[in-house]
């Protein structure tokens, strides 16, 4: 059965909507936008839409190639101004820009994406399938996620820096070890199929399907990828949707599924961080 991204992710908007108002609290986002990438315009905007929806007051910093120094000004200017309560610098950057040069210069307490060490949170997308793996564990009946997880083989392929990394890393921090099955790894195909819950960080098309997916196993599609299909640019997932719609009990696609999951999840931080500051 496929569980929407979209309608998990509502309803946690509607919770954070209702905290903003009934705390009075005016969380403010910054978005640091240093590229040329059409799917990273599309995501900046769809975040600062969703900010705004719910009460949080969003900002969009463009640069062109030329303008390095003048982000790093910014980002010193926004660690300063109390009014922004978390910053993100939208990734990709121009080619030939260090980006994480340019991320630790955020101040740790308004790194929303949690991609530093010293981050008060958990990385946007790896929050977002804990979302999912909430969702699934009440659909199964569980309380907990914890409860649905416990005993279960937990399969994370792919280990980049926004996605694959964060999410063994926060399983990790709740007690479950994961394997991991990266792009070195010899014959994976045993190790994913071996999974109870698997979940696909590689932006690799189709990477699972029939040929590597245990029957009745559970399933998030996480990484994205791009391609030019009839002369036009196409995102792909990592799952073959037909395929695990037949053999995964529960399943949650990339496209509509993590993608608004982890727009709320980085808005969580936003408030989290609001709430923080007293404001």
């Amino acid at each position: 059965m496929k569980v929407s991204g979209r309608v998990v992710a509502d309803a946690i908007l509607k919770k954070l909507a209702k905290e903003i108002k009934d705390k009075n609290l005016q969380p403010g986002l910054a978005i640091i936008l240093a590229n040329n990438d059409s799917a990273s315009k599309i995501y900046v905007r769809n975040k600062i839409k969703t900010a705004e929806k719910i009460g949080i007051k969003a900002r969009v910093y463009k640069f062109s190639n030329q303008e390095q120094e003048k982000v790093l000004k910014t980002v010193s200017k926004l660690n300063q101004d109390l009014k922004v309560h978390g910053m993100i610098i939208q990734y990709p950057l121009y080619q030939g820009w260090n980006f994480e040069e340019f991320e630790k210069t955020i101040n740790p307490q308004k790194d929303v994406d949690g991609f530093l060490e010293n981050s008060p949170y958990d990385g946007a997308t790896a929050l977002a399938v804990w979302e999912m793996l909430t969702a699934f564990s009440l659909i199964e009946g569980y309380k907990k996620p914890e409860d649905f997880l416990k005993g279960k083989t937990i399969v994370v392929v792919g280990r980049g820096k926004a996605a694959g990394g964060p999410v063994v890393k926060l399983l990790g921090k709740r007690g479950f070890k994961v394997e991991s099955v990266v792009k070195e790894t010899p014959n994976p195909t045993p190790i994913i199929k071996n999974g109870d819950v698997v979940i696909s960080a590689a932006g690799v098309k189709n990477i699972i399907n029939k040929n590597n997916l245990k029957t009745g196993s559970y399933v998030i599609g996480v990484g994205v990828g791009k391609e030019i299909v009839d002369g036009e640019e196409k995102i792909y997932g990592d799952i073959e949707e037909e395929d695990v719609a037949k053999i995964a009990k529960l399943y949650c696609p990339t496209i509509g599924g993590i993608g608004p999951l982890t727009i709320v999840s980085l808005l969580k931080n936003v408030v989290e961080s609001a709430k923080k500051a007293g404001n």
